[in-house]
């Protein structure tokens, strides 16, 4: 694939900035979450819809999983909004990404606040 057809293709995405936006929220908050690993216990509870027991409780360093799974969900988004051909399904999953992007944000800023020892 040579860089023309990439930037055609990137060229094709509606909303570009919110793509951009949501990547890059999601990359700034991969980064504080490995920075975060000298204040943060060794185990945090991640995942709140578990039972109250051990299995909330994962490694500290889980704690970009929210952030890199978003990205995965944005890219996707992306490939799927340049190939689709509705205009209304290009604005759904750009602002699908965005919205992920700002609710993984907010969760994992909360967890960081909520057990980091400051």
């Amino acid at each position: 694939m040579n860089r023309n057809h990439i930037n055609q293709d990137f060229e094709k995405l509606p909303l570009k900035k919110l793509f951009i936006l949501s990547i890059f929220s999601s990359v700034i908050l991969i980064i504080i979450g490995l920075l975060c690993q000298i204040i943060l216990p060794p185990q945090i509870p991640l995942f709140y819809g578990l039972p109250q027991t051990e299995k909330q409780l994962v490694p500290s360093i889980f704690i970009v999983l929210p952030s890199a799974i978003s990205l995965v969900m944005t890219l996707f988004n992306a490939v799927l909004a340049i190939k689709v051909g509705d205009n209304f399904l290009k604005k759904t999953l750009a602002f699908t990404s965005i919205s992920i992007s700002l609710l993984v944000t907010i969760t994992t800023l909360k967890i960081i606040f909520l057990i980091s020892s400051f």
